[in-house]
């Protein structure tokens, strides 16, 4: 079972989302899969709903890689790079991907590709010209600030987590380098990015639009085009959250 588990990640990119507002019950039993310094984090927050949307991420994560590598959650050791990335050191060939926004958490996960994966809340409050101006080119601000205003929210949020799905795969995390991506605003299942700093390297990516519920937007980005999407909600609603997730 655990080569066809393998096999599988080879050929795809595997989505596991889940939402907070029926999670509150599994959260007792995803805590002891956090390391101490997870935990010690998670204790810190000072809102219900931030430390939870913490720990569905990282006991997720560690369930997910469990599944795939037979072996208890708790096992499960992650290490952290000098800008934040998560992976999984005991075998690197694994790469995953947490995001949270809101009641969404979600964790992206395949082999031997880099992945990263954003969703937003398309409901929040912003300026959108004037962050749109600080992440966008030149040329794509103006094709931006051309768009009808009915279209500009969608088109911001699938900007954003185009690129800040690109650059958590690439472990960058949002920087300066913003203005030097450049992504497709409108609307496609799969998009492609240009990257100013790798113009080569950048053509191996695929963008791939996640379907989520209204006032949500996300974004899974992966250097392999030949991967494709499997896409699991998983409902943690009680207790035996290695029962939840899909076979």
């Amino acid at each position: 079972m655990k080569d066809e588990r393998r096999e599988h990640l080879d050929g795809n990119v595997v989505v596991w989302m889940t939402e907070v507002s029926t999670s509150w019950d599994a959260l007792p039993f995803l805590e002891p899969c956090l390391d101490a310094q997870d935990r010690e984090r998670a204790a810190r927050f000072h809102f219900a709903d931030d430390r939870a949307r913490y720990v569905l991420g990282r006991g997720l994560a560690r369930n997910i890689l469990g599944r795939y590598l037979a072996r208890t959650p708790e096992t499960i050791e992650l290490a952290a790079t000098e800008r934040g990335q998560l992976y999984f050191p005991d075998d690197e060939t694994m790469r995953f991907s947490i995001t949270h926004a809101r009641d969404l958490v979600a964790v992206a996960l395949t082999t031997r590709a880099r992945v990263g994966i954003d969703i937003e809340y398309t409901e929040r409050k912003l300026n959108l010209e004037g962050v749109a101006e600080r992440i966008l080119s030149a040329e794509d601000f103006r094709e931006f600030e051309a768009l009808p205003e009915q279209e500009k929210v969608a088109a911001f949020f699938r900007i954003w987590t185009r690129k800040e799905a690109y650059l958590k795969a690439t472990g960058e995390g949002i920087t300066n380098a913003l203005k030097e991506i450049s992504v497709s605003m409108h609307a496609e299942e799969i998009g492609t990015i240009a990257d100013a700093r790798d113009a080569a390297g950048a053509k191996k990516w695929r963008m791939h639009a996640l379907t989520l519920p209204t006032n949500y937007m996300g974004c899974v980005a992966c250097d392999d085009a030949a991967k494709r999407m499997d896409f699991q909600r998983v409902r943690l609603d009680g207790s035996d959250v290695a029962e939840a997730l899909p076979k």
